[in-house]
């Protein structure tokens, strides 16, 4: 009797799942179908109709001969790789140095960093409008900043905060013995941070990439605001052409999976490490 309640329990629990797995997987398929359709219409009950149009790469190539999708490309990828460059620079001598040392409002600091990690979104809000009329006023003045370069500056400083958290706890978990016996080899604190302690901690060095791409690549808000031309800001763009009645829906579906594939690959790739990342960071 228990076994035979056992395997209903099981054969239940399977349904579900599978119902959890198609739910989970149909917009990516239904994205993609729409991607493919051989004709600018939008796929509303079935997927009949893309066998009755046909299937077609034109929507990815059309999107690839953009000369406006080539332009946010190139923005984004500047973009992303200063991003990750400066969040690397700066989140990872912050999180030692509150990790190893003491210092006077070391704890008074590290509360405020988990304030505004947690209270982000609406702190985030406030600081895009403050931070727009700030470059508004500097323009009135005959200073332009607002350029491609000033992106990266605004996500880094919004990643600091829960990053330096996250990379402090995981740096409490290695040995301090690892960069005091290099210090009395003689090395300077550039040297131990970057040469010696990172290399030991390839899971927070990756975490921290992938974070800094991640919100790089995929923000759209801010890019938007001051009028800075990203594949964020392209993919709105369609979109607002849609609601005017001039987009094409398969080019937008192209449009969107070439935005995903880079993501899409950086999780596929270092899954591994994000779980051993936040395994030993909270630990801490």
């Amino acid at each position: 009797m228990v076994s035979v309640s056992l395997t209903i329990l099981k054969i239940t629990l399977t349904i579900i799942g599978v119902f959890i797995a198609v739910a989970i997987a149909y917009p990516l398929i239904y994205i993609v179908a729409q991607a493919l359709i051989g004709k600018p219409t939008i796929i509303v009950s079935s997927f009949q109709q893309l066998l009755s149009y046909g299937v077609t790469f034109d929507n990815f190539i059309k999107t690839l001969q953009d000369p406006e999708f080539h332009t946010a490309l190139r923005n984004s990828l500047i973009v992303a790789s200063i991003t990750v460059i400066l969040a690397i620079l700066v989140i990872i001598p912050s999180g030692y140095a509150f990790s190893r040392f003491e210092f006077l409002g070391k704890n008074t600091l590290l509360y405020y960093y988990l304030i505004v990690s947690q209270a982000g979104g609406g702190l985030g809000i406030i600081a895009v409008l403050a931070m727009y009329i700030f470059f508004l006023r500097l323009t009135a003045y005959g200073i332009n900043i607002i350029q491609i370069w000033v992106l990266p500056l605004v996500y880094v400083s919004g990643l600091t905060p829960f990053q330096t958290w996250l990379i402090k706890s995981y740096f409490d978990q290695l040995p301090k013995e690892l960069d005091e016996a290099s210090f009395i080899d003689g090395a300077d604190w550039f040297t131990i941070i970057f040469r010696v302690v990172l290399p030991a901690s390839k899971a927070a060095f990756i975490i921290i990439t992938i974070f800094a791409f991640m919100n790089a690549w995929g923000e759209f808000i801010i890019a938007n605001i001051l009028g800075l031309d990203t594949l964020g800001r392209y993919i709105y763009s369609k979109a607002v052409a849609g609601q005017a009645g001039t987009m094409r829906p398969g080019e937008f579906a192209a449009a969107a999976l070439l935005y995903a594939i880079p993501m899409i690959i950086l999780f596929t790739l270092s899954q591994k490490y994000i779980g051993e990342a936040y395994r030993l960071g909270m630990k801490g």
